[in-house]
């Protein structure tokens, strides 16, 4: 057997850990056209660490600017949200690849472009208190963020555009996309619209709806893809409960960096198990995105059924191993995986974390039936004990379901969302869209589609000769509602002539 190279560092193991947890919006390849230097600004602006309390301290928070394609005389300016990672290079490519959708709309439109980077995701010096304790991530909240976002808006405002009256349009996608959606619903009138993608605003605990949307999609593709994905899961666990020697068989197998814990085994399993799922739940999310090479030429689901119902790689198992090799973007043919969160302090997903045992729930587990094709090996525990094990014993499941009924509640989830002028695209085969808000209300110029055949954020990459008719019809109606509200800013008979539009509109349905 090959011997297992060095492991990748923590960071790249934990990410892959916990995929479960993570809404990530991938950063594209950045294989367009690029910005110029002199049309990019990296900086950053002075944020209160808290905006409803006393402190009195502040934090840098960090953005770029893309001057390159604005218009003074219109004073449009389009705003990429930060999320639940870094915006440092490559995730500065959402204002600086020039075939990224929205910058292609800011050429069209004439828009200033903006990314803004998300408190407690940015480097160690631009997070507020420079730390990730409890005490600290309690200042990491939906409240603040959507606060920093509007202060950021004034700050850009006085900086850059003064004696203008300025157009904002604020963009997300995935996590983003549910703060595009929150922040019109909280600050109506400083920005025209939002366009929010793949956003579950629908805010959840127990969120086995993934793995059971992730499941369906298999079968959709080749039922005996997800009979093999069974029979393999089912193998897996069987070596897992056969004893020790069972067990080293899985280690070998897996190229696991450890022994299981004997000592608590149970935990052992889900780790284990939530580590291989994480592969196929990943490869779903993104499956068809035109994001990197590897999407664009195939990489997803109908790639994994293809090896996943090729008997002449080995049994169920060996075929399962593949789909994982295959999918380890560093490069090895070995897979070393760590089997604890022992680091996990150490790395940004801490704050992630935090938000989703306080505020978004999201967490995806095996709970939705005793026939799912990967077992009853993602329990709700495995969750919930992590949110004590970070954050303390006041963080139980208890507690994170009162959290996420209040944030619930006051921003509305799916059926009771009360902002005006957003567009919620979402895509069919997302893992996250039973999460999404997927029907329209003209009443309120919300409007709301399923995109045939995508994945998760589909519209907001490079277009691609590729694309299904379904996108390419997606982002035609995505700028159709961006150009309404442009035109009604830009002109104030434009309002009246939207609001004897709208009137006539019918409800808008979710695409199938």
């Amino acid at each position: 057997m090959q011997s297992c190279p060095k492991p990748p560092s923590i960071k790249f193991i934990l990410s892959y850990l916990i995929v479960h947890l993570h809404f990530n919006l991938q950063a594209p390849a950045g294989d367009g056209p690029q910005t110029e230097d002199r049309y990019m600004v990296y900086s950053n602006i002075t944020q209160k660490v808290d905006h409803f309390g006393n402190y009195s301290s502040t934090w840098k928070q960090r953005y770029q600017y893309n001057s390159k394609f604005y218009n003074a005389s219109n004073g449009i300016v389009f705003l990429m949200l930060g999320g639940e990672g870094s915006i440092s290079p490559p995730g500065d490519k959402w204002v600086r690849d020039e075939s990224i959708t929205m910058m292609q709309w800011a050429q069209k439109y004439g828009a200033a472009a903006f990314q803004v980077e998300h408190r407690f995701y940015g480097p160690q010096e631009n997070t507020p208190f420079g730390k990730q304790d409890t005490e600290s991530l309690k200042l990491l909240t939906i409240d603040q963020a959507l606060a920093d976002i509007k202060e950021f808006i004034q700050q850009m405002n006085d900086l850059y555009f003064k004696g203008t009256n300025t157009k904002w349009v604020t963009f997300g996608g995935s996590y983003p996309g549910s703060l595009s959606a929150f922040y019109r619903e909280t600050y109506p009138s400083t920005t025209i619209g939002a366009v929010s993608t793949s956003s579950a605003v629908n805010v959840f605990v127990d969120y086995y709806g993934y793995l059971q949307n992730t499941e369906a999609n298999y079968r959709a593709q080749d039922k005996n893809c997800a009979t093999s994905m069974a029979t393999a899961f089912t193998n897996m666990q069987n070596l897992f409960f056969s004893g020790t020697a069972g067990r080293g068989k899985l280690k070998s197998k897996f190229n696991l960096c450890d022994d299981f814990d004997e000592q608590n085994l149970s935990k052992a399993k889900q780790f284990f198990f939530s580590n291989v799922i994480s592969y196929f739940q990943g490869i779903n999310q993104y499956s068809g995105d035109n994001r990197n090479t590897a999407t664009r030429n195939g990489l997803g689901i109908p790639k994994a059924c293809e090896i996943m119902t090729n008997t002449s790689l080995g049994d169920e198992m060996d075929r399962v191993k593949l789909v994982v090799s295959e999918n380890i973007p560093y490069g090895n043919s070995c897979f070393c995986s760590n089997l604890t969160f022992i680091s996990i302090f150490y790395i940004a997903t801490r704050s992630w974390i935090w938000q989703t045992c306080t505020e978004l729930g999201y967490f995806q587990t095996t709970d939705y039936g005793t026939n799912s094709i990967f077992g009853s090996t993602i329990p709700i525990d495995f969750f919930s004990d992590q949110c004590i094990e970070l954050f303390g014993p006041d963080y139980t499941l208890t507690e994170t379901y009162r959290r996420v009924d209040i944030v619930s509640k006051k921003y509305g989830g799916a059926t009771d969302y009360r902002g005006n002028k957003v567009v919620f695209p979402n895509g069919s085969i997302d893992p996250w869209k039973s999460l999404g808000l997927l029907v329209g209300n003209s009443d309120n110029d919300i409007d709301a589609f399923l995109i045939d055949g995508t994945a998760h954020c589909a519209d907001m990459y490079p277009a691609s000769p590729n694309d299904k008719p379904s996108l390419t019809a997606a982002r035609s109606r995505i700028l159709k509602n961006l150009d309404r509200w442009i035109q009604d800013a830009l002109s104030p008979t434009g309002i009246a002539a939207s609001a004897t539009r709208r009137s006539g509109r019918r409800r808008f349905q979710p695409c199938t």
